[in-house]
């Protein structure tokens, strides 16, 4: 893994993917990805003291996934209730039984540990949460995607394969064409 810091000025995020690409040596925008936490809101909210972090799975299913997505698509939410449906198995149901959304910030910030702009599958705070990594990264022909590192301004890149292997995603195609 290579680590890089992202200076204060320019801010980071406020840049294009080209310029972003630069900073970060990468060959294409296309190695520039996110991890963003969606929810099943068709599951109920377990009760939970404020402050805790909800249950990931109820009656075996899951309430909460991670998804690592590029910043150069567009995640397709049938094709994301296909992945969860695949990830809970026997325990799926039909597809009217989900409805996946973006959690809200503070919600992410209490499941994944890091902030809005830090989320990563590095050290997630909520333990079983089932990551799943968009086909097209897996199948960079660099090789390497970058994510952010756990904090606003720190960028972790990644090899793909040494990826799938250490963190066990799903891998499946959860974007438009």
């Amino acid at each position: 893994h290579l680590f890089k810091r992202a200076p204060g000025h320019p801010p980071y995020y406020e840049q294009t993917l080209e310029w972003r690409r630069d900073f970060l040596g990468a060959a294409s925008v296309d190695q520039l990805c996110k991890s963003i936490i969606m929810e099943n809101t068709r599951l109920p909210a377990p009760e939970v003291p404020a402050g805790q972090a909800p249950a990931v799975v109820v009656d075996g299913r899951y309430k909460y996934v991670v998804v690592v997505v590029q910043y150069t698509r567009k995640l397709h939410k049938e094709r994301l209730v296909d992945a969860v449906r695949a990830l809970e198995g026997d325990k799926a149901l039909g597809k009217k039984q989900y409805n996946m959304r973006l959690v809200d910030g503070a919600l992410s910030d209490l499941l994944s540990g890091f902030e809005h702009n830090a989320v990563t599958p590095l050290g997630l705070a909520t333990p079983g949460l089932p990551i799943i990594l968009h086909s097209a990264i897996a199948a960079l022909p660099e090789g390497t995607f970058w994510l952010g590192g756990g904090e606003v301004d720190l960028k972790v890149r990644f090899d793909c394969a040494e990826f799938v292997e250490a963190f066990r995603p799903l891998v499946r195609d959860v974007c438009a064409e």
